[in-house]
Formats: structure tokens, sequence, C-alpha cells
């Protein structure tokens, strides 16, 4: 295993920035699955999570130039990233929600107006001016599976940093359910496929940063299935877990999450990830991802918390007051040019 995380990590060290972009500000990227689910999918406590992340996120002590937001599925989570227009003047409508129109630039795919279908979720919120804006949704998706009722795909930002083009992709991919792991990581790759086919037509020069984030759906301790990721996507990852994934065993919104769908209440794991594509400009140091254990501020009473539960350390008592504002953690890293 850690000769496969050198490999990540040296992979382009030959890559470098040349002079003409010496000048070339740093981007600081985050990827953040917020967890805000339709009313279909049950209570997960959507309006008072999404009322704390904006406090949250400016209480860092640093924030990124750019988020990658997914599951913005309901309005409490479209509104939080409103509250956030101070902070985040320039953002993008939210992936799916519309199938033409919607101020995107273009919307391609296969993109479905039907009543029971549900947004993507994707949205990239940015402090520097989004010059252009571009959805797709994928064709690719396991039938019977609650992700075939969703317009999930990928959206792409052209941003504009002191004169500087920076060319951002989010996505969400298939999530993985049951026996079906297999089949669904086929889906995953071919999506990455899909992705990468819909960006030649913007003609993006390889001279300028073209960087993926979202929540991939991969396991990074899979590492067969983080190699088939890295190859379809055609990126490079700079990431060495630590101890605690973008999915963590210790968040109490995966804890409930896991319990409900009766999951391993172990699991820890990363499945989200920043990462440049690989034919693009390289930043001239690896850009370690890092995995932040983002809280809110206060905390709150959520009433499905309150009793004892059975966590992988043994049967504890919880008081039903909680901090933690999805079951992912958001990850991020900085690309120097």
């Amino acid at each position: 295993m850690k000769s496969f995380l050198y490999f990540l990590t040296l992979s382009v060290t030959l890559l470098f920035a040349s002079d003409a972009t010496a000048n070339r500000p740093d981007i600081k990227v985050m990827a953040y699955n917020i967890q805000q689910l339709p009313s279909i999918a049950g209570d997960w406590d959507q309006q008072q999570r999404a009322a704390h992340l904006p406090g949250a996120i400016r209480a860092l002590e640093e924030q990124p130039d750019v988020i990658i937001f997914s599951e913005v599925i309901n309005d409490y989570a479209d509104n939080a990233i409103n509250d956030l227009g101070d902070v985040y003047p320039y953002r993008t409508p939210i992936l799916g929600q519309v199938c033409s129109g919607g101020d995107w630039d273009s919307i391609q795919g296969d993109c479905s107006n039907a009543f029971t279908v549900v947004r993507g979720g994707v949205v990239i919120a940015s402090k520097h001016p989004i010059t252009q804006q571009h959805a797709y949704v994928f064709h690719s998706s396991l039938f019977g599976s609650a992700d075939y009722q969703a317009n999930k795909g990928a959206v792409y930002a052209e941003i504009d940093i002191n004169g500087n083009r920076f060319h951002l992709v989010g996505t969400h991919l298939q999530a993985t359910h049951d026996e079906s792991a297999d089949q669904e990581h086929m889906i995953r790759m071919n999506q990455l496929d899909e992705i990468n086919d819909w960006l030649e037509q913007f003609t993006i020069s390889t001279s300028e940063p073209l960087i993926f984030g979202g929540d991939f759906n991969v396991d990074f301790n899979q590492t067969v299935q983080v190699n088939d990721m890295l190859q379809h996507a055609e990126a490079n990852l700079w990431y060495q877990f630590d101890g605690i994934g973008s999915y963590p065993e210790d968040n109490w919104m995966a804890r409930s999450s896991n319990y409900h769908y009766g999951y391993d209440m172990c699991y820890n794991d990363t499945l989200d990830y920043v990462m440049t594509h690989k034919a693009h400009l390289q930043p001239t140091q690896p850009a370690e991802q890092t995995v932040l254990p983002l809280k809110a501020t206060q905390a709150w009473y959520w009433s499905y918390l309150y009793g004892r539960w059975p966590l992988c350390s043994g049967t504890y008592y919880h008081n039903g007051y909680t901090r933690d504002l999805s079951d992912h953690y958001p990850v991020q890293a900085t690309f120097s040019y």
C-alpha cells in the first residue's frame, strides 16, 4: 500500500509550471458532500444542519477559494449556500434542477424533468468570478438504485483569478448498494469516461489547470478501484490516509446513517477527492489532500440521537446534542503553480 501512495505522489513530479505561469496564484479547493437529501429520503435533520453550515464555513481559519458541494438536493441547502454570498459571491446553479436554461451556458446528457427525479445536487461556489458554467447529466446509472431517480452528473466552471483561468469540475458518482458493488464500480468508471468525453468540446488549454473534486464513492482502501478511478479520470491524486476518512466513524451523522441502513458501525474511509487532470498544468509540488473534520460552532438537539447507541467502541449513551453537519467531512487541497 505504501508504494502505491508513493506512486500517487510521485507520478507527475517531472511536470512543472513554466515561466509563463510563474505569476499564477495558488488555489485552495474543497469538496464537501453536505448530505442535504430530499424529504422523501427521511428525516435527517436537514433544516437544522443546513442552518449551521454557513457559520461553520465562516469560522474556518482559512476559507478555500472554491467549494464543490454535493447533495445540495433540498431548498435548505440552496439557501445555506446563498447565505454564504458574502464569502462566495459566485456560484453555479444546482445540477439537475432544470434541464434547460436556468442560467447555465449549456446543459447536456440524460437530464429528466420527471417529478419523480431529484436534483443531481452538485454546486460550485467561488470567491472569484465564474466565467463559464456548464452542466452534464450521466447516461450511466444503475437501474433500480436511488441514483437512477436523480439527475446526477458533473458541473464544469471556468474561474478567473486575477486574469488567470482555472477549470473546475465537480461531480457525485454512483453510490454503492449492498451486493451490487462490482456493478456499481463499473458504472462509476463509465461516468468518469462520460465526463472526459464531455469536457473535450470545451478545448481547455493544457497550459491551464483542470481540477476535479467531489464524492467519487470509491473507497480509498480499495487500491484496485482507486487505480481504476485515476485511470478513467486521467487524474493525479496526492493523499495519504491518516486515521480519519471523509466518511468517518466518529461522526454522528455517519453513525446514524450506518445504523439506519444496517451498515458497518466501524466504517471509516475516504470517498471524496480533489485531484488534478494529468493532461493539464500540474502544481509545482504535490497538492496534498487533507480531510477537514468540520463541525458547527454550536451544538443543537436532534431527538433521533438521544439514547443508547451500539458504536464501534461499545455501547454509548447520547444526550441528543450534536455539532456534526453531514455524514461526510470535507476534503481539500491547495494547488500551487
